[in-house]
C-alpha cells in the first residue's frame, strides 16, 4: 500500500510488474513495468455483497492521465459500480474516437509493438485520426466517414492504407473490448489502394561518386557517422540495426554480429571482412558502437549525413533505405537465388524479397542474346 501523490508517481521503479494499491481510496492502483511504462488501474465490484462481479479496468497512463484526473475517474467509476451499474458499459455509449486511441496505445500498442511501430501508430493518431475523428463516438464511426477520409488521401496511397490499417486494428479491438456491437468494422469492404513500391537502385558510377563525396566530408561530417553509412554500404542492413549495434554482440571469432532484436526478432548477421575494418578504426569502447561524439549517445540518424552526400553527388530522389535496396540488387545480378538474398537481408517472407526478381531477367536476357548469337555465326544464318 502506498499514497499515490504526484511525487511517488514520479520517481517510482520496479523490476518486475507490479501493483501498487492506495492507501486513501480502495481499488485505486499504479501498474508500474520494469521498461518505465505506469498505468492507473482501479479494481471494482459491481453492486454489494458477495455475489458481486469484480472487474479491472486501465485509467490512462502517465504523464497522459495526471493521479488527480486518474483518481477522479476513479470515484466516479465507483459510484456507479456501487449503485449495480458497470461503468465500463455505461461509459461504451459515449467513449469517443480519442478516448479509444488512448486506451489502443496502453492496452495494445505499448505491449504489443515494437518500439518504432508504436511511434509510428502514435504519429498517425496525433497527426490524422483524433484531428479527423476524435470527436466521433466509437459507436457511431462509419463506412462513409472513412471511404471520404481515405479517398481524399488517393494521392499519398501508402500513408491512406497505412491509416486505414490503424484504425480496422483499432475497431477490432473495440469490438474486442465490447465497445462495439460483433463483426461491425467499418473498414470492411473499404479497398486499399495499390501501392507502387520503389525500386531505385545506385548504379556503380553513382555508387563511386558517393565515395568521393563521403571521402570529400571526411574532415568536417563525424567519423562515427561516416563509418556506420560505410556498414550499411558493406552489409545491406537496415539502418536501426547499424545505429543500435552494441560492442557485445560483435562476435569476432565467428565473424558475425548477434542482434537481440531487428524489425524481425533475433538475428545472425555475417560480416565480411570489409565490415570489421570499419569496426577496428573505430575506439573499442563499451556500449554502442556509432555513437554522437559531443554527447556521448547512440547515433540515432543519418539522414543530415545522406542529404550531404545526395546534395554533393547530384542524387535526386534516393533515400537511406535505398542502399539496402542497391545491396540486394548487387546480390540478384551477382547470381544469387531469391531465399539466399532473404537470408542475406533478414526478410521473415519471401514476398518481401521478391520485390527483386525482375532482376533475374538481365543475366538470363544475356545468356538467351549469347546462345542465340552463338547458333547464329554457327549455323551462318
Amino acid at each position: 500500500m502506498a499514497k499515490l501523490t504526484t511525487k511517488f508517481v514520479t520517481k517510482v521503479q520496479s523490476d518486475n510488474i507490479k501493483v501498487f494499491w492506495d492507501d486513501q481510496l480502495k481499488g485505486f492502483g499504479l501498474c508500474v513495468r520494469p521498461s518505465g511504462k505506469k498505468t492507473f488501474l482501479l479494481k471494482y465490484r459491481i453492486g454489494r455483497g458477495r455475489r458481486a462481479v469484480t472487474k479491472k479496468h486501465s485509467l490512462g497512463s502517465v504523464p497522459v492521465v495526471s493521479v488527480e484526473a486518474a483518481r477522479l475517474k476513479a470515484k466516479n467509476f465507483l459510484f456507479v459500480a456501487s449503485q449495480g451499474i458497470d461503468p465500463i458499459k455505461k461509459d461504451q455509449e459515449s467513449l469517443t474516437i480519442k478516448e479509444l486511441c488512448e486506451q489502443y496505445i496502453d492496452r495494445h500498442a505499448v505491449l504489443h509493438k515494437k518500439k518504432s511501430s508504436l511511434v509510428r501508430d502514435e504519429n498517425l493518431i496525433k497527426g490524422v485520426i483524433i484531428p479527423v475523428f476524435g470527436k466521433i463516438r466509437v459507436a457511431d464511426l462509419n463506412r462513409s466517414h472513412l471511404i471520404k477520409y481515405h479517398h481524399s488521401k488517393k494521392d499519398t496511397s501508402i500513408m491512406a492504407n497505412r491509416f486505414l490499417a490503424l484504425i480496422s486494428t483499432m475497431m477490432n479491438l473495440a469490438e474486442k473490448w465490447e465497445y462495439r456491437p460483433q463483426n461491425t468494422n467499418p473498414c470492411k469492404y473499404v479497398d486499399r489502394y495499390k501501392e507502387k513500391k520503389r525500386q531505385v537502385y545506385l548504379s556503380m558510377d553513382q555508387l563511386e561518386r558517393v565515395g568521393q563525396a563521403m571521402r570529400q566530408l571526411k574532415n568536417t561530417e563525424s567519423f562515427y557517422a561516416l563509418s556506420a553509412l560505410k556498414m550499411l554500404l558493406v552489409t545491406g542492413c537496415r539502418t536501426s540495426e547499424i545505429l543500435n549495434l552494441k560492442r557485445e554482440y560483435v562476435d569476432i571469432a565467428n565473424n558475425c554480429i548477434h542482434l537481440p532484436d531487428s524489425k524481425t526478432g533475433a538475428r545472425t548477421i555475417h560480416l565480411p571482412p570489409v565490415a570489421f575494418d570499419i569496426l577496428n578504426a573505430l575506439p573499442s569502447e563499451e556500449g554502442f558502437v556509432f555513437r554522437n561524439p559531443r554527447e556521448n549517445k547512440r547515433l540515432t540518424t543519418l539522414r543530415c549525413l545522406w542529404k550531404k552526400i545526395c546534395r554533393i553527388t547530384d542524387l535526386k530522389d534516393y533515400r537511406l533505405h535505398d542502399l539496402r535496396h542497391t545491396y540486394a540488387s548487387f546480390a540478384v545480378s551477382g547470381g544469387f537465388s531469391l531465399p539466399i538474398i532473404a537470408k542475406m537481408l533478414g526478410h521473415a517472407d519471401i514476398k518481401t524479397t521478391e520485390r527483386y526478381a525482375h532482376l533475374h531477367q538481365d543475366p538470363v536476357n544475356k545468356a538467351i542474346d549469347d546462345v542465340s548469337l552463338k547458333i547464329k555465326k554457327v549455323m551462318e544464318i
